[in-house]
């Protein structure tokens, strides 16, 4: 076997967080690195909407803070963080909506916003799509991955699970823009395989915690989709295995019907061979007894959400900084922390920015001392703009 997964019914045990320790601690014998020695351990949950159903319960947060704080994880090593790429709300707003920053709070652990940090620019070797990439800071520092994915449908990508949730550690409008990367779901499927190979390369010591108490199904998921009660936690350290095997419990081909699961198998990024994933805890007979079938959009209506995703709402909704003159002081601050040199400055003068080069990262925003720079949509003009 090359791989293993636990599965956990939680109304074995007396609580959510109890099923998930258990959970973990059916595979912990086989993790390849040690969480003690981990300085820098990240947390990387679902906040895509402040509703619960869209993201990643605070409950869930708990069971992960409960089995690092048993076997002496020191909090102060610990933090959690995202970039939901909304376009007006930020993380930290997702997560005080749903009540998980009083969890990180209770727990003592840093919540961080990762847009709040200049991006760290990369270049994907062997990439089909995003080869010239940025990641978010947090995540390039981290020596320990936490990946807190929940399974929903996706009206682009199929699905999203433990390899899409990766997409949260772009930063801000860099998402939507790498979005246009992908002209059908094909496409995209790459451009989030591309992504799913510099999580694999650069950050080897990852844990996953699948959270399939509620999934959510149908044309209107990730966001508001219905929602189906299995009661399963899944936990791994191959995000494809447990992808794989969270579709196959609803009774769903990954490999075969999602484009990022069939790309990341091909590239050998992960384990999709059901014969090569040692299943723990539960049986998969056992917990496809529990779930009932995950329905999924069909191709046509993925293929119109990708059509609308690249040629409408990103041209739309990108972000684009303003400056209030009478406001700046001409400090050029913002051309130093520009990661991508989109801003002109000389001394004396005002920042001009310039719009095609621009990645809407919103380090310029994060960063102005004088808060002279505000953030507006590009509206419908947009339309008729190339980048």
């Amino acid at each position: 076997m090359s791989t293993k997964i636990s599965i956990v019914n939680i109304n074995d045990y007396e609580s959510i967080p109890d099923a998930i320790v258990a959970a973990i601690r059916m595979i912990e014998e086989d993790f390849h690195f040690d969480i003690l020695n981990c300085k820098n351990i990240l947390l990387k949950p679902n906040l895509l909407r402040a509703t619960k159903d869209a993201c990643t319960q605070p409950i869930f947060v708990e069971g992960v803070i409960k089995y690092l704080k048993e076997i002496g994880v020191a909090m102060e090593n610990v933090s959690i963080g995202d970039s939901p790429g909304q376009i007006k709300i930020s993380a930290e707003q997702i997560a005080k909506k749903i009540s998980l920053l009083e969890v990180c709070e209770k727990a003592s652990i840093k919540f961080i916003n990762f847009e709040r940090d200049t991006p760290v620019h990369h270049v994907i070797e062997g990439a089909l799509r995003l080869k010239d990439y940025y990641v978010s800071n947090p995540v390039n520092e981290c020596d320990l991955l936490i990946n807190l994915p929940k399974l929903k449908t996706h009206g682009e990508a199929t699905i999203t699970g433990a390899i899409k949730n990766y997409w949260g550690i772009i930063p801000g409008g860099l998402k939507a823009k790498y979005h246009l990367l992908g002209r059908n779901p094909e496409q995209f499927g790459e451009a989030l395989a591309d992504n799913f190979s510099w999580v694999v390369k650069n950050k080897p010591n990852r844990l996953i915690v699948y959270d399939l108490i509620r999934v959510m199904q149908g044309t209107m998921g990730p966001v508001s989709g219905t929602m189906k009660k299995w009661d399963l936690i899944l936990v791994g350290t191959d995000e494809l295995a447990l992808d794989v095997i969270a579709l196959e419990i609803g009774k769903f081909k990954g490999l075969k019907h999602v484009p990022h699961l069939k790309n990341t198998f091909e590239r050998r990024l992960g384990e999709g061979d059901l014969d090569k994933i040692e299943i723990v805890g539960l049986s998969l007979e056992e917990a496809r007894i529990l779930a009932l079938k995950f329905k999924v959009p069909g191709r046509t209506m993925t293929r119109f959400a990708s059509f609308i995703t690249r040629s409408i709402v990103y041209k739309v909704t990108k972000k684009i900084p303003i400056l209030k003159k009478e406001i700046c002081v001409k400090c050029g601050q913002c051309f130093e922390v520009c990661p991508i040199n989109a801003i002109d400055f000389k001394i004396g003068e005002y920042p001009k920015y310039l719009r095609k080069v621009c990645i809407s990262c919103l380090c310029c925003m994060e960063m102005c001392p004088q808060q002279a720079i505000e953030i507006k949509l590009r509206g419908f003009g947009g339309l008729f703009h190339s980048y």
